[in-house]
């Protein structure tokens, strides 16, 4: 009984913070890096999930919730910076931040991977012309690593077995 209730309660919640979010998510990967200054703390992981106002982090170690954290995310040489709140945090799982204070340079980036994500924005067509076959890899390195990421996060893949795919995606890119 008591087991159905924490399980009720984790559901709510869930649902209730499915309901505060403003922004379209879309599943995305990248790698983190997320700072906490008081504590001079750093912590890497990959991203699962990527809207305006936030992400979803796959981390061993999250930070606890309502922690303040310079976060960096990093794609393909590109890369976007903010102040970010941790919403919730899960030990040994990850955590899901809310962005901050953004930069409006900073914006402009995440703005421009949102619109690629959603079809709204080509990924730099002409660069991909010139690139030729190279860049159709790439773009298949990026659909793989979203399924990667989807099959971990729907617990389908096991975190081990996909790790070992990012780090052979890694190696062949």
């Amino acid at each position: 009984m008591l087991n159905t209730m924490r399980n009720d309660l984790k559901m709510s919640s869930a649902i209730s913070s499915a309901e505060r979010r403003t922004s379209t998510r879309y599943p995305f990967t990248g790698t983190v890096e997320a700072f906490e200054p008081t504590s001079q703390t750093k912590i890497q992981g990959r991203t699962a999930d990527l809207s305006e106002g936030g992400c979803y982090v796959d981390t061993m170690s999250p930070f606890p919730a309502q922690t303040r954290v310079r976060i960096r995310i990093t794609r393909e040489k590109r890369s976007f910076e903010s102040q970010a709140t941790v919403v919730y945090s899960v030990a040994g799982m990850g955590m899901g931040l809310r962005f901050e204070t953004t930069e409006p340079q900073q914006l402009i980036a995440l703005r421009k991977w949102l619109g690629e994500l959603s079809g709204e924005l080509s990924a730099d067509s002409e660069i991909d012309k010139q690139n030729g076959p190279a860049a159709s890899v790439t773009g298949n390195s990026v659909v793989l690593r979203e399924l990667i990421t989807e099959l971990m996060h729907k617990g389908i893949l096991d975190d081990e077995v996909g790790r070992g795919m990012f780090q052979h995606l890694d190696s062949v890119n």
